[in-house]
């Protein structure tokens, strides 16, 4: 049973009703604009005013004696830190490393690797951009094949992705990477069976979680893959820059930050650790990222989000008339539907609907151009209620038939 799958089992809603204080009773805990309809919390995240306040505290600590902070009191924060998120993650702190962002984990991991002319690295077609670039950097510069797996979108079975991408495997392969949750569709892949698969014929794993810890409840000692790649800003709720990157401890020696500094030779941990000089508040913040969280309840929040988006999903479907992108099964607190609209699909017309929604009626969401049609990409969190979406039912056909 897959960790998303395992997740809706046990943290089923205690009831049919929501907790009152979720929705928009929550909505003044966080820092966003009062009067604006937020349903993008997928892209950045939004920060709540607990974790921002400890996150100034931090600046402020560093401040009042910084060589003080940066040499004796950094290293056992950060050592910290990790500790406190590889418990929310059910890992080893020393396993982890913190980075800006996915996209930085994911550079370190495959710029650190060693491929031969005639190799092959597989992603699948619901590939983050930023990571298929640094792909094809690595595999171009290396004379190496980048193979995608096609998967058919909308998707209608788990079975379909794992099928994509043992199709793709031969016996020239030698990483596999894949999306936890596709970042363009919110699709939850079955990252339980993908990763099986390809451990059956030792071919490491690369997963690219920027949107599953706070959405999916992690457990990276479980999962066995070779490398996990996460964001701490999206769902867990930290501020912008709490990246990581957890390492099956076999090959922590093989892999390297991408900047090199002083400690790059004292090991995974320190390597990492010290990037050069920055502000660390970021990092040191995800403890009181995970705590907020708890405040508010972990299985709470699974419930709530889960509900949420699947009752939004189910609106704009049936409002539009239109195909929503995964079975529910397959959706964490991210749902991708098809929006009606008398043109043909193009990035700049759907870059053209979010401008017009966030400019003309203060609604942000995420609208994408695949295979010649809109698909309006929500993200349903705490602070957010169904009146919201039912506006966004209202108003983007609108916008869409208006250009």
């Amino acid at each position: 049973m897959d960790v998303e799958e395992r997740s809706q089992k046990d943290n089923a809603p205690p009831s049919s009703e929501a907790p009152e204080k979720f929705g928009r009773t929550l909505r003044a805990q966080f820092l966003l604009e009062p009067e604006c309809t937020y349903l993008n919390h997928g892209s950045y995240g939004a920060l709540a005013r607990p974790v921002a306040d400890a996150a100034n505290a931090l600046r402020l600590q560093a401040e009042r004696q910084p060589s003080r902070f940066m040499v004796e009191e950094l290293p056992d924060l950060i050592r910290d830190s990790a500790d406190s998120l590889g418990k929310y993650l059910g890992a080893r702190g020393r396993d982890i490393v913190f980075v800006d962002n996915a996209t930085t984990a994911v550079n370190a991991v495959l710029r650190s690797l060693a491929f031969l002319p005639g190799d092959e690295v597989v992603t699948t077609s619901f590939c983050y951009n930023a990571v298929r670039k640094t792909l094809e950097f690595i595999t171009e510069r290396a004379n190496a094949r980048l193979v995608t797996a096609e998967i058919p979108f909308p998707l209608i079975s788990p079975a379909d992705t794992v099928q994509a991408i043992a199709s793709s495997m031969t016996r020239r392969t030698r990483l596999l990477v894949v999306d936890h949750v596709s970042s363009e569709t919110g699709l939850v892949l079955p990252i339980n069976d993908i990763v099986r698969l390809a451990r059956s014929r030792n071919i490491p794993v690369l997963v690219d979680g920027a949107h599953a810890p706070g959405m999916l409840p992690v457990k990276l000692d479980q999962l066995d893959a070779t490398w996990y790649a996460g964001n701490c800003h999206k769902w867990l709720g930290a501020p912008r820059g709490s990246g990581f990157l957890w390492t099956y401890s076999d090959f922590q020696p093989r892999v390297r930050p991408t900047t090199i500094s002083h400690f790059v030779s004292n090991g995974y941990n320190r390597a990492f650790d010290w990037p050069g000089t920055k502000d660390f508040s970021a990092w040191l913040s995800v403890p009181a990222a995970i705590d907020f969280r708890a405040s508010l309840g972990e299985a709470e929040i699974y419930a709530y989000c889960r509900r949420l988006t699947a009752r939004a999903a189910r609106l704009l479907s049936d409002t539009w008339q239109s195909d929503m992108g995964s079975p529910r099964g397959m959706m964490g607190f991210v749902a991708t539907v098809a929006l009606p609209s008398p043109t043909k699909a193009t990035p700049a017309a759907a870059e053209r609907i979010r401008h017009v929604l966030r400019t003309n009626h203060n609604l942000e969401t995420f609208v994408k151009a695949i295979d010649d049609r809109f698909w309006v990409r929500v993200s349903a969190y705490v602070y957010n209620d169904l009146s919201e979406f039912e506006r966004l039912a209202e108003l983007a056909p609108k916008v869409a038939a208006e250009l």
